[in-house]
């Protein structure tokens, strides 16, 4: 429960910041991990378990409990054309490195997840709206 009301007080809210930039070799990157069942299930684990649906949502709509409450830019990964803005690096940076500012912002998850484990959180967001990571 901790948990859950730290990151409605300090995770998970994006407030667009106009010097929040990916660097080019991050944008670049691509998911070492194949596709499976098994690591789409494992992405959806870790998406849970780390509180992701509390801002963007338990079917990733972007329409979490705190949606509603936080100033933030949440997308909807269940479209297609909404995935097709983000290669994989750069959601594996956000994810890694988080964005945002002091009040709302999306955490990061370096210190709590593997790298293995992010990438299998990119792998699930993929698979929302049935986009094929780039391999």
């Amino acid at each position: 429960m901790c948990a859950i009301v730290s990151v409605a007080f300090f995770g998970c809210g994006t407030n667009r910041r106009a010097d929040f930039k990916i660097p080019a070799e991050a944008v670049s990157q691509r998911n070492p991990l194949p596709v499976t069942s098994q690591s789409i299930a494992e992405g959806n684990h870790l998406y849970r378990e780390a509180g992701c649906a509390i801002c963007h949502g338990k079917s990733g709509d972007g329409k979490g409990v705190l949606a509603k409450d936080v100033s933030m830019n949440l997308h909807n990964w269940r479209d297609p054309s909404v995935q097709g803005s983000f290669s994989d690096g750069e959601l594996f940076y956000i994810i890694d490195k988080g964005k945002g500012t002091s009040r709302g912002k999306m955490p990061a998850y370096h210190d709590q997840e593997t790298t293995e484990q992010i990438w299998q959180m990119v792998i699930y967001i993929r698979s929302l709206a049935g986009t094929k990571v780039s391999n």
